[in-house]
């Protein structure tokens, strides 16, 4: 009787555990297996699996006559933006087979991020062009530079799937002899 119990109690807890929280690459498959609509989208929170990193060359050229000589000063200050692995963030706007992420506040501080076939459909960082492996993206109305590793970050969700488990217990009383 004790093992029974033992068993049952075990088996509940994986039960339970089954039931927490799963990150899941948001795919293709994934959004046309949930059937969300523009407006649910908004309430999902989203995550990203790797590393962004955004850079932004800044010239600073200034020309000044000084006694009569030509200074030219060429300063170059760079802008980068990190955004970590597992980062949350909110649909902005969205468009069939694209989204608009953002990861902080800001109207244009956001990132598009499209079907990826090369990815299992996943929804990867999208980029406007690439030259020797590194991508141009549009962030805060500035451009910025994204490298290869970045470009391959996709969407992640955390998932909860709820399953119903109904027991049924009864303690059995015993039976004598000679009583049916």
């Amino acid at each position: 009787m004790k093992s029974t119990i033992t068993t049952l109690f075990a088996v509940f807890g994986l039960f339970v555990a089954s039931c927490g929280p799963k990150l899941v690459p948001f795919t293709g498959d994934f959004e046309l297996e949930t059937g969300l609509n523009k407006e649910q989208l908004k309430n999902v929170q989203f995550y990203n699996s790797g590393p962004i990193i955004l850079i932004r060359e800044i010239n600073n050229n200034t020309t000044q006559v000084i006694r009569g000589d030509i200074k030219m000063k060429d300063d170059k200050q760079l802008e980068q933006i990190v955004i970590p692995p597992n980062t949350p963030g909110v649909v902005i706007n969205s468009s069939p087979q694209r989204l608009g992420i953002s990861f902080e506040s800001g109207t244009d501080r956001y990132l598009v991020f499209g079907q990826n076939q090369h990815q299992s459909n996943a929804y990867t960082l999208l980029a406007k062009d690439w030259q020797n492996g590194i991508g141009s993206v549009e962030y805060d109305g500035k451009q910025f530079k994204v490298n290869t590793e970045s470009a391959s970050t996709y969407l992640i969700v955390n998932t909860k799937r709820l399953r119903s488990l109904k027991v049924s217990s009864r303690t059995a009383k015993g039976r004598a002899v000679g009583k049916h």
